[in-house]
């Protein structure tokens, strides 16, 4: 990955279609989590939604323009509110909106202050939910809240509230936190956990729902959590880290809308979008190693080999599946270009959820002495340095451009990456073409005109 980006003035972000007339919705918000320095567009339930970058002037945000989404004021503003509190889930960061404009530009509002910023190249979207349970939405909206608050009782409360929208019974919920308080994975809470077991506290979750919810929603019994009592805030933001991972845990496991860190975990995006594909009948059977019983010809799409952050290659891009060869649990699968200059492989191997790819391996060509496969060769080569510089590889529907497939940065192991011989491989084949090019321009101008 590259150097991150300065910040950069708000003219300079509003081109393209950003500068186009329009009935823009936009919300100016405080995030609490770092931020692009770059825009970004997203097709998010069926709009096209913009992540308006950090500028010198003006606070970052989300535009959505009206006319082009033919959504009204409230539902559009709606869609902005659902679209933060997702980005805020995947992003384990709050975002809080703190104003709504509307212009025939996406100009977020002015502030004052220039420093101080969390930045970022961009955001990752390959994960993403859009969950349709509204308890589920409502859950993340909260969340969003919480984490972005920077009050201990009102964040508590928060999260709290996340709790009961999970798990509405109250018996239930306190059985609930006694049988998760011990899978919690966050350092800070377990540290806490375990010094309120050393003070004398045998039930956590009555614990955080007489002395922290209790207390900070009521005030007609003891105990009351005080605003004038530095040690009510100091004890309720220690405690903060045990009720917000409990609320992660009750998102994930009672609402079904998992964090960034459990698709990280289990892999699952590697075959995600081959599996879809394929269909689970055939799936389940090629995991076990035996031969699917759904004999239905397979409609591949064409695909585009990509690296994240990286500039499109010509040469993987469009590429025909030629050919797919079970063996066992692992199928391999290769694609080709439509010139068939290259051929891309790669296995997918359904028994251990992963993409197998090696890019010195599996990336043939051939040259047909022309210009344009000397370029072509020139793209693959590129595609193979940047590769092994930390590449993030993604394989996506050319079509549509819904990601398919995407993997891990690489790290070289037990490799040294040259950077000179790389780039001379590049440079190498675009002389190629260009002394191509050229002698057959010569060629052509040397060429005798006869007439009848």
């Amino acid at each position: 990955m590259g150097l991150i980006s300065e910040i950069p003035e708000l003219k300079d972000v509003l081109a393209g279609e950003l500068a186009e007339r329009g009935t823009w919705a936009v919300a100016s918000v405080d995030a609490r989590m770092s931020w692009p320095v770059t825009a970004q567009k997203v097709q998010y339930r069926g709009v096209d939604i913009w992540v308006l970058p950090v500028t010198k002037d003006n606070y970052p945000g989300i535009a959505l323009n009206l006319r082009a989404s033919g959504k009204q004021e409230d539902e559009a503003e709606g869609l902005i509110l659902q679209f933060l509190s997702t980005l805020s889930w995947i992003e384990n960061g709050g975002v809080l909106v703190e104003q709504f404009t509307r212009g025939w530009r996406p100009e977020p509002a002015r502030r004052e202050k220039r420093f101080g910023f969390g930045i970022q190249d961009d955001f990752d979207f390959s994960y993403f939910p859009e969950p349709s349970d509204e308890k589920a939405q409502l859950a993340l909206a909260i969340m969003r809240e919480g984490r972005g608050l920077n009050h201990p009782a009102y964040a508590f409360l928060s999260f709290y509230r996340v709790l009961e929208v999970a798990v509405a019974d109250g018996r239930k919920r306190g059985e609930w936190i006694t049988a998760h308080i011990e899978r919690i994975a966050n350092p800070q809470a377990t540290e806490i956990i375990g010094k309120l077991k050393a003070d004398g506290v045998t039930d956590i979750g009555e614990h955080l729902q007489k002395s922290g919810r209790q207390a900070i929603a009521h005030a007609r019994s003891k105990p009351i959590i005080n605003p004038d009592d530095p040690r009510d805030a100091r004890r309720l933001r220690a405690e903060l880290p045990i009720i917000e991972a409990l609320a992660m845990l009750a998102v994930e496991e009672e609402l079904g809308v998992k964090t960034r860190q459990t698709t990280w975990r289990e892999h699952l995006y590697e075959l995600e979008g081959f599996k879809k594909i394929l269909g689970p009948e055939r799936v389940a059977a090629i995991a076990k190693g035996e031969t699917p019983g759904d004999t239905t010809p397979i409609t591949f799409p064409q695909l585009s080999i990509e690296l994240r952050r990286r500039a499109p290659y010509k040469a993987l891009a469009n590429l025909q599946v030629i050919s797919l060869e079970a063996c066992g649990p692992v199928v391999a699968l290769v694609a080709q270009s439509h010139d068939e200059y290259f051929r891309f492989r790669c296995h997918l191997d359904f028994a251990n959820e992963r993409l197998h790819f090696d890019v010195l391996r599996d990336i043939a060509g051939k040259d047909d002495g022309s210009a344009e496969c000397a370029e072509r060769h020139a793209e693959a080569e590129r595609f193979i340095y940047d590769y092994l510089c930390n590449g993030e590889l993604r394989i996506l529907d050319s079509a549509t451009q819904a990601l398919l497939s995407r993997k891990d940065a690489f790290i070289p192991m037990n490799c040294y990456v040259n950077d000179e011989f790389c780039k001379a491989n590049i440079e190498g084949w675009l002389a190629k073409a260009q002394e191509r090019r050229s002698k057959a321009v010569t060629m052509q101008a040397e060429t005798p005109v006869t007439t009848t």
